[in-house]
């Protein structure tokens, strides 16, 4: 899905992303894109491609002039936030720690050896929502997921009709190859309980890898420490072994603490 291959002239190829389709013609120096997209809440299991298919129909296409032979299709994590609220309210209390896995809509860029993109754009439609005050706060995109704490042996027969629903629809989710799966790890290390409402998850740190043929990032670590302030980190150490199909920067990270201090970091988890 996520490699660089030399497309044959004048031919349509498609990408299948859960339900949305992607498409790409190659002339020359000519490349043509279509795009159909989908609400993120109707999205399907079906991820494949590139194939050769038939031109879209009834599709605007969109033109990218450009030299060069081989291509890929990247996905990369939004520029946005992502905001995703708790099913209940989560408690974590002090010197304990609770563990999350979400399925994240990317962004994909078609893009050339040399790394030039020829097309960027978004197959999920998702609504976005103001989280924060007014001054430190941000735009995020709003995803209809809920957030319920990892359990483990957790038997569907034996929860009830609304425990079950989730997570099923948590499960449909997770298997969308065109997804970022993201794990977050939330720590409790001060004296008091955590209640965890929502949380918004920002991926400018955040790298991508290629996990038996489902995307993965890396880990986010929430920590709540004995002072009463949060911090946030991301840690690598359990995909340094993958296959990186997007690198994100990591010197940026002490300068998003600076400029954003304690009260947004607080606010990431709805406090």
């Amino acid at each position: 899905m996520w490699n660089f291959f030399e497309p044959t002239e004048a031919r349509w190829y498609s990408w299948s992303l859960d339900g949305a389709i992607l498409w790409m013609r190659k002339n020359g120096e000519e490349w043509r894109f279509a795009l159909k997209s989908i609400p993120f809440k109707q999205i399907e299991h079906d991820t494949h491609g590139p194939d050769s298919t038939e031109p879209p129909e009834a599709t605007e296409v969109s033109l990218s002039v450009a030299r060069g032979k081989r291509v890929a299709l990247r996905p990369y994590p939004s520029s946005m936030p992502y905001l995703v609220a708790a099913r209940n309210d989560v408690k974590i209390h002090a010197g304990t720690e609770a563990w999350f896995t979400i399925a994240l809509p990317p962004l994909f860029r078609v893009e050339l050896e040399s790394g030039t993109v020829l097309f960027e754009a978004s197959p999920f439609f998702t609504t976005t929502t103001w989280f924060g005050d007014k001054t430190s706060g941000n735009l995020c995109l709003s995803l209809p997921i809920d957030l319920d704490p990892e359990c483990r042996n957790e038997n569907g027969d034996l929860v009830d009709s609304a425990t079950k629903e989730s997570l099923e629809r948590a499960a449909h989710y997770l298997s969308c190859r065109s997804l970022i799966h993201c794990r977050i790890a939330v720590k409790n290390h001060s004296k008091e309980a955590l209640e965890v409402k929502r949380l918004a998850i920002f991926t400018n740190l955040m790298s991508v890898y290629e996990k038996d043929d489902t995307l993965v990032s890396d880990t986010i670590v929430i920590t709540a420490t004995a002072d009463g302030s949060l911090q946030t980190n991301i840690d690598d150490t359990g995909t340094k072994h993958l296959r990186k199909v997007h690198s994100a920067p990591k010197s940026g990270l002490n300068e998003v603490l600076i400029q954003k201090g304690v009260s947004f970091l607080r606010s990431i988890a709805g406090l």
